[in-house]
């Protein structure tokens, strides 16, 4: 985050008032999104289904971490959370049902069980440099609350039972925090390179396709799709990569392909998102072929599509 208190535009671009507030002072957002894996069973019955390493995790502790079809794909992606006598998965809202019902069809055969709990609980994403100021350390003021650390776009998190929802609000209020909307949010979202379920990543990619590198872990035993995982580290290298594109030219509409100019049945990239930034213009995320080195432009004057230009990820 800037340690300036004005966010540097580009000429022209307008700056709303909550993305100033998330880029120099505190934001926050309320997500949606839980699912809770109980009984005796637990850690060992997402031992084996997901990528991360659950064992050793204490209560309040988080990793991220991913659930993989046999054939190495991604079922879905998001933050595992330890409680005192659960374990808690954070995906979108859109994904929880789905990813319940994944778990508990397996869980079964254990003394394990799994649910969508979206309901129980109130997540809140912060935003900012002040986020990490004393008053919203939350499990010090709100019985039951955790703070979760940064990632992606999001200074830290709460996590907090539903029945703290007022209070929590209103101390974020007091404290001078600005509700980020869905707009500023994308904005944020694509500027830090969080891909987003179902538009940046689907069940057709493989978890490095999107960066998900560190939701794997190099060292536990045998999960669903381990041995694909495996393969691609040892031998291979993935197709695509997700990267960031830069549109020099003004916006440019998700679903966009860039084909090669000298064989154009192979897409060069393909934009999943697009937003224009107040720091960085016309900007997006999308599926770059592997050969397609960081600064490459492509498309051409004479292409009636405008120009992107690859860039690392996050933006800056």
């Amino acid at each position: 985050m800037p340690s300036s208190s004005t966010t540097r535009s580009r000429p022209g671009t307008p700056v709303a008032e909550d993305y100033a507030a998330a880029r120099n002072r505190l934001a926050h957002r309320v997500r949606t999104g839980v699912v809770a894996v109980e009984g005796a069973d637990r850690a060992a019955f997402l031992q084996g289904q997901l990528t991360q390493d659950v064992r050793g995790l204490a209560p309040g502790e988080s990793r991220l971490a991913a659930g993989l079809t046999a054939k190495g794909k991604l079922l879905y992606f998001g933050r595992l959370v330890a409680e005192a006598d659960r374990l808690l998965l954070l995906v979108p809202a859109s994904a929880a049902p789905g990813v319940a019902g994944h778990l508990a069809k397996y869980a079964a055969f254990q003394k394990a069980s799994a649910r969508d709990a979206t309901a129980d609980f109130l997540r809140i994403a912060l935003y900012g440099p002040e986020a990490s100021g004393p008053r919203l350390h939350g499990e010090s003021t709100f019985v039951g609350t955790v703070r979760l650390p940064a990632e992606w776009d999001h200074a830290g998190e709460l996590l907090a039972p539903e029945a703290a929802r007022a209070a929590i609000l209103e101390e974020l209020s007091s404290a001078g925090s600005v509700p980020v909307s869905e707009n500023t949010s994308e904005i944020l979202r694509v500027e830090a390179g969080r891909p987003r379920w179902g538009q940046d990543a689907t069940e057709a990619n493989l978890a490095e396709e999107i960066g998900l590198q560190a939701a794997i872990s190099a060292t536990k035993g045998c999960y669903v799709g381990q041995e694909i995982v495996a393969r691609m580290r040892t031998y291979g290298k993935v197709n695509r990569r997700l990267a960031g594109l830069r549109f020099p030219e003004g916006p440019v509409a998700a679903g966009t392909s860039y084909p090669d100019p000298e064989k154009p049945q192979l897409e060069l990239a393909r934009v999943t998102s697009s937003v224009v930034s107040p720091r960085f213009g016309a900007i997006g995320l999308g599926f770059v072929f592997r050969d397609v080195a960081e600064g490459a432009a492509l498309g051409s004057a004479g292409s009636p599509t405008p120009t992107a230009v690859v860039s690392a990820l996050p933006f800056s």
